[in-house]
């Protein structure tokens, strides 16, 4: 399978919460326009992400629950996500297990993305890490023999792990200059996430990143880090 296999040309993100796609989404948004299929597993109910528009109040687990479903499903629609695989584990309580990791190497077998997303190992928040390991070992053991009954064997050629609120030491930087707009209007469709600070901060490690592509017409980049359990395979139609 060739990275730019026109035959087969779709994505799989594996995040934590319903708004992690965010840290990829210039990119998901630049693959869309080269003829790729988002697919996405949201790990997690996202029951614990307050809405700061409410900051000091009480609110109900429930409430909030609804709330980030809501907003799931408009940003979805809006980033083109053509399936969302929602495993609904409780949030802050994410914990790598045999049958999870199975659930989502089913997935990947079902998808069998060219392109598959992560968090990555090191993220500030604990079911950022856990949604790492899950995904990285189903990216992994969807390629061996285990399970038949689950699906064919898949190797997914490419898996990025994404930048999220500590960054990542890069080694691979995607310029997103012309989606980076799209990118921020995403954002703010998580109307309880997104305040002026995060925006801030989102904006500002776009152009962080863009200024480390050297390019004379490159403002905004994502950057993204690789997993080493899952090598990226190159010039297989060469």
């Amino acid at each position: 399978m060739a990275i730019n296999d026109d035959n087969n040309k779709k994505l799989l993100l594996i995040s934590a919460h319903a708004d992690d796609h965010i840290a990829c989404a210039g990119t998901v948004f630049k693959l869309i326009d080269r003829g790729y299929t988002p697919y996405e597993v949201v790990l997690t109910n996202s029951q614990e992400g307050p809405d700061m528009r409410k900051a000091g109040i009480s609110q109900s687990v429930d409430n909030i629950k609804n709330t980030r479903k809501e907003e799931l499903s408009k940003a979805s629609k809006f980033l083109g996500i053509a399936q969302t695989f929602n495993m609904e584990n409780e949030d802050l309580r994410l914990t790598y297990s045999k049958d999870l990791m199975i659930k989502v190497m089913a997935i990947v077998r079902e998808v069998k993305p060219t392109i598959g997303f992560l968090m990555n190992s090191y993220d500030w928040h604990p079911d950022h890490r856990e949604a790492f390991k899950i995904g990285s070992e189903a990216f992994k053991w969807a390629a061996s023999g285990i399970r038949p009954e689950l699906g064919q064997n898949w190797k997914t050629p490419m898996v990025l792990c994404a930048e999220g609120m500590i960054p990542v030491a890069a080694n691979i930087l995607v310029d997103i200059t012309t989606y980076a707009d799209k990118k921020m209007q995403l954002w703010k469709i998580y109307d309880s996430q997104a305040t002026s600070k995060s925006v801030k901060f989102e904006e500002g490690l776009l152009q962080v990143r863009g200024y480390q592509q050297r390019k004379v017409d490159g403002f905004f980049a994502e950057a993204f880090s690789t997993d080493p359990l899952s090598p990226i395979l190159l010039f297989e139609n060469e």
